[in-house]
């Protein structure tokens, strides 16, 4: 095995732009690149759009993206899925390893995409592998009761989880709150997880010499669903409207069509017709910019794993951020220092975190550098201690 320049593949589900919808697939994509930079050989194994395989590659990373198996089984249920796109994993690593033999394969936590895989291994058909933390269903399922914990899909999801974090050669994590999680519930209290912040690039997400927008502009940027709490910031918009002519909620990323117009109604019926601004899914590199012209990051989710990936990008450009506490945020937020942070499901502190940003440059601007100087000292940098 060359150590120099490696064969990995990368399993996500998520990954830009076709299924961009998570911090799972920006991970992701900011990892192949880094490797791919490094001079190794880099395989992203995605989810296809079109129940078609595709294979793509430019420079050091193929991206292939495979097909799940609704057409052979309609109407499965979501832990179906969860088992059958791990079978199809697994046939789509042999493959790829038997065509160019892999040095190492990354799989996420969430899902259990290496379920079938992990357990197909044998003494003489092993392919080191390692697993990341990003959010384990247990975690979700205790902290906002999704799915439930008497559940069908609760009891097979995790046991899924929890025999890919057994299984797997090594296990990295993005927090110290998702690595908890893990330890806590998938039987890992014996082993080291290391806690890696992951860099961003900051060459790319800086102070960028652009005009801000001549009206108060909130950026999210994030899936576009009730858990990453647009409700709550679509709530805090309306009651600023007034108080903000002109006060705009830039959104990016995608989300339920149903979903997006029920928001819609709600600013309508707010009587903040002209508060959100839908901007859908926007390439990366186009994000400092989006970031740039805004005045204040705000993702008030009920409970991330953390640290928030998104936050550190925010983060780099200079930007106040607003988070909720009690989760993996607080690992990189200071509140008061680099940013704030309010309660989750509380629209009122968040009208008043957002209020103080945009009345008090002087406290924007403070907020800003302080979370610029964190993600130069910080981001990218590894925990070296593992999680007690």
């Amino acid at each position: 095995m060359d150590k120099q320049k490696l064969k990995i593949a990368l399993v996500a589900q998520e990954y830009p732009p076709e299924t961009a919808r998570g911090g799972i697939g920006s991970q992701t994509f900011s990892k192949a690149h880094g490797l791919a930079d490094f001079g190794h050989k880099v395989f992203v194994i995605s989810r296809s759009t079109n129940q078609q395989r595709h294979e793509v590659s430019i420079g050091n990373i193929t991206v292939i993206r495979i097909p799940g198996m609704e057409n052979d089984i309609p109407d499965m249920t979501e832990i179906v899925q969860w088992i059958t796109h791990s079978v199809v994993v697994a046939k789509e690593i042999d493959s790829l390893h038997a065509r160019e033999g892999l040095d190492i394969v990354d799989f996420p936590e969430w899902s259990a995409e290496g379920y079938t895989f992990l357990l197909n291994r044998t003494a003489w058909n092993t392919i080191p592998t390692v697993i990341q933390l990003h959010g384990s269903l247990v975690m979700f399922s205790h902290v906002m009761n999704w799915p439930e914990i008497d559940s069908e899909f609760y009891k097979v999801g995790t046991h899924m989880e929890a025999i890919c974090t057994t299984l797997a050669d090594a296990i990295y994590s993005s927090s110290n709150c998702s690595a908890e999680w893990v330890k806590k519930y998938y039987g890992a209290e014996q082993k080291d997880i290391p806690v890696i912040h992951l860099g961003i690039d900051l060459q790319l997400f800086k102070p960028q010499a652009v005009v801000k927008n001549n009206y108060p502009t909130i950026v999210f940027i994030g899936k576009i669903v009730p858990n990453k709490g647009i409700e709550e910031l679509t709530d805090a918009g309306i009651a600023l409207y007034k108080e903000f002519p002109g006060i705009r909620l830039r959104i990016i990323g995608n989300g339920d069509e149903k979903y997006i117009a029920s928001l819609k109604a709600k600013s309508i019926d707010g009587g903040a017709a002209n508060l959100l601004d839908f901007a859908g899914y926007i390439q990366k590199e186009q994000l400092p910019i989006e970031l740039a012209r805004s005045h204040v990051f705000a993702m008030p989710s009920y409970y991330e794993g953390g640290p928030g990936f998104v936050f550190l990008e925010a983060m780099g450009c200079g930007l106040p951020v607003i988070g909720c506490s009690g989760s993996g945020v607080e690992e990189i937020i200071t509140d008061q220092v680099n940013g704030i942070m309010v309660p989750p499901k509380d629209a009122a502190a968040l009208e008043e975190a957002l209020k103080k940003i945009l009345q008090d440059r002087s406290f924007a601007n403070s907020l800003g550098s302080a979370a610029r100087k964190f993600v130069e000292a910080d981001a990218g940098h590894a925990d070296q201690k593992p999680v007690n």
